[in-house]
């Protein structure tokens, strides 16, 4: 089982490798052409004419657009890697994958989420080596740092809301902080009162760290009035009796 478990990852690796190195050469090939171009208008007379300028910038936009096309795809094998990589829970590897695919795909917001959910969880395994808490804290600052951009780049995207929520709350011992973003996870998920109620949780948690019992017994009581799940029902009533 193990043996199958080593050879899928290979293979997935070397899939990828072949995808985007052959992605990589094409980008190459039209960087070279790009250059080639440059050279000969340098080493030619330089255009004068209107329809002359028109035709030499529609030739550079070709190539522009031809190399933003392969820098997308290469994002997106990287990408895809690292999803593989996470599903099956090799977060160090996936790490550098999403690095690369940074590169490419500098301002995806989902990037950034990946990021910040694969370093939580590299942050979390770091504690239970001797020696390893330097890298823990790199870790956790990388998860926090990543998932701010998502949010940044993505004011709606409410997975990164959610996830330095839990970072914040139970991993940075910044409950405070982790307020905001659980209220405006939460209000983006007013459809989906499940969703809301597992925010909701924490949220209540927030509050009762930070001593605000009152607004931490609301919070449980709109689970009680929201969520359909008996389970939440039950550990929903349980934690308002023991905030007061």
């Amino acid at each position: 089982m193990k043996k199958d478990y080593v050879i899928g990852i290979g293979v997935i690796v070397v899939i990828a490798t072949l995808i985007i190195g052959g992605t990589a050469i094409r980008e190459a090939q039209l960087r070279g052409q790009e250059a080639e171009r440059i050279a000969d208008i340098s080493n030619s007379k330089s255009p004068q004419t209107i329809d002359d300028l028109k035709k030499t910038i529609a030739a550079y936009e070709k190539q522009l657009d031809q190399c933003l096309k392969a820098s997308s795809k290469t994002a997106t094998y990287w990408k895809i890697l690292a999803i593989r990589l996470q599903d099956k829970g090799q977060h160090a590897e996936a790490l550098e994958s999403l690095q690369n695919a940074v590169k490419h795909a500098p301002e995806d917001p989902a990037l950034f989420y990946m990021t910040g959910m694969s370093a939580a969880v590299m942050a979390k395994s770091s504690v239970a080596f001797p020696g390893a808490e330097n890298s823990r804290q790199a870790y956790f600052t990388l998860a926090e740092e990543s998932y701010l951009r998502s949010i940044e780049l993505k004011l709606n995207y409410d997975k990164p809301l959610y996830g330095i929520s839990i970072l914040y709350v139970f991993e940075m011992d910044k409950s405070a902080e982790a307020i905001p973003y659980l209220e405006r996870y939460i209000a983006l998920n007013e459809k989906n009162p499940e969703g809301a109620a597992d925010a909701m949780f924490v949220l209540a948690r927030a509050y009762y760290v930070t001593g605000n019992n009152v607004k931490a017994a609301e919070q449980y009581d709109l689970i009680l009035s929201t969520s359909k799940n008996k389970d939440k029902h039950t550990q929903a009533a349980l934690l308002r009796q023991q905030v007061f």
